[in-house]
């Protein structure tokens, strides 16, 4: 499923639904979209923030009552696992440095990560950027909104150590313009950008709202 268990190396208690279902149910196989869902569930709703002991009591019980399947179903009946559009607006709210932040951002990216690359959260706008002057064609009261929002996960993107560092403070526009059609063709897909959007400061609302959307609805494919 290209989720690296060496993820869970701080938070093991996740697994653990995962090697008793896998214990008692040889044809575990079966059943690999409703492990997908459980192994990013708990991760991105801190499921198993407080009261561990007891969820795992819980995650046993619902097991056994499932003939021995960890399934998408099962998950929806737990008040706690079920998908919502609060906690999907709560994992978009989720900010730069936040462990929700860059777990979500690992999941978003699971299609094009590579292992053997160091990665790290990267603002797409430069958050120091909105420090400055406001474009003149910007009310205050957007720009406060924007700012408000500049370090949340619609302007963020994992990147590759080196091209975090080549990107550092430059705006975004001239990022993508630096690249050639090649490059530009794979950052838009990497990063979920909207097509037609504008990569100009004066547009980050519009930039903003429909990246926004679009990790909204592939938040809730990979939550399955």
């Amino acid at each position: 499923m290209k989720i690296e268990i060496s993820r869970f190396s701080s938070s093991w208690n996740v697994l653990l639904p995962i090697i008793y279902f896998m214990y008692y149910n040889p044809e575990y196989m079966n059943n690999l979209d409703g492990i997908k869902a459980y192994l990013i569930r708990p991760v991105l709703f801190t499921y198993f923030q407080s009261g561990t002991t007891s969820k795992l009591q819980q995650m046993k019980s619902n097991i056994n009552d499932n003939d021995y399947e960890i399934t998408v179903d099962m998950l929806e009946q737990m008040s706690d696992l079920r998908v919502t559009d609060g906690r999907i607006d709560d994992i978009i709210n989720s900010e730069k440095g936040s462990r929700v932040a860059g777990e979500a951002l690992y999941f978003l990216g699971l299609d094009w990560i590579n292992r053997n690359f160091k990665y790290e959260q990267d603002h797409l706008h430069p958050y120091d950027r909105f420090d400055s002057t406001k474009p003149i064609s910007v009310s205050m009261d957007d720009w406060r909104r924007w700012r408000s929002n500049r370090n949340r996960l619609p302007n963020l993107q994992l990147l590759e150590g080196r091209s975090n560092g080549s990107k550092n403070a430059m705006w975004l526009a001239d990022y993508y313009n630096d690249m050639n059609d090649e490059q530009k063709a794979e950052f838009c897909k990497e990063a979920l950008i909207p097509e037609g959007v504008s990569f100009e400061l004066e547009y980050f609302e519009d930039f903003y709202e429909k990246r926004k959307a679009l990790l909204s609805k592939k938040m809730r494919q990979i939550l399955g």
